[in-house]
């Protein structure tokens, strides 16, 4: 019963991008398989290839780096219905420059990239599901951009939290500070003050 509300899942989350025919859909069903993995689960390390895409049916992902002294920044994460993989590093066909880690247990459809590509490069409708959400993914790439380039830590931190309430309420403060840019202890020094306010 899980197995059949994941592959349903995963239809529903194809087709929020564009019309996909049944038939393609059954194609997909036999490359993505099931995975389970705990919280804390590194499904992608940085230096490595992309070796596979993975559907996320329930769970929490996020992308990050890692700089100097072993400070983590975070890219962006990805939630039920949403496709995660190291994006430019499998376009371009590179080692990923970043990590993906499972923030809290995940039940996971994962395909291998090297089948997925095979896939998409078939019906037309493949192509039209990439390009919508390769224009998203353009677009939120655009708006962190700007944000960081132009907006201070308590402007980003508000537009964070007031943005997707949803997904700050899943991540501990020190989650949020490493997407936001700031230290745990200067996040924590932004929520007195706007506390006081």
């Amino acid at each position: 019963m899980v197995v059949v509300d994941a592959y349903a899942a995963l239809d529903e989350g194809f087709r929020r991008w564009g019309p996909v025919p049944d038939a393609e859909l059954a194609m997909a069903h036999a490359i993505f398989h099931p995975q389970r993995v705990p919280a804390r689960t590194l499904l992608q390390r940085a230096g490595a290839p992309v070796e596979h895409v993975s559907f996320i049916v329930r769970g929490l992902t996020r992308m990050f780096y890692v700089g100097e002294g072993g400070v983590e920044r975070t890219k962006g994460f990805r939630a039920e219905g949403e496709l995660v993989c190291s994006y430019a590093a499998a376009l371009s066909g590179t080692q990923s420059q970043q990590f993906i880690e499972a923030l809290e247990p995940a039940e996971l459809l994962t395909a291998s990239r090297p089948a997925f590509a095979q896939l998409c490069a078939g019906h037309p409708a493949w192509a039209a599901v990439l390009g919508a959400m390769t224009e998203r993914l353009f677009l939120d790439e655009e708006r962190r951009h700007r944000q960081l380039l132009t907006e201070d830590a308590t402007t980003r931190y508000r537009a964070f939290v007031t943005g997707q309430p949803a997904l700050a309420a899943r991540l501990t403060q020190r989650q949020i500070a490493a997407y936001v840019g700031v230290s745990a202890e200067a996040l924590s020094r932004i929520r007195t003050a706007l506390a006081a306010r």
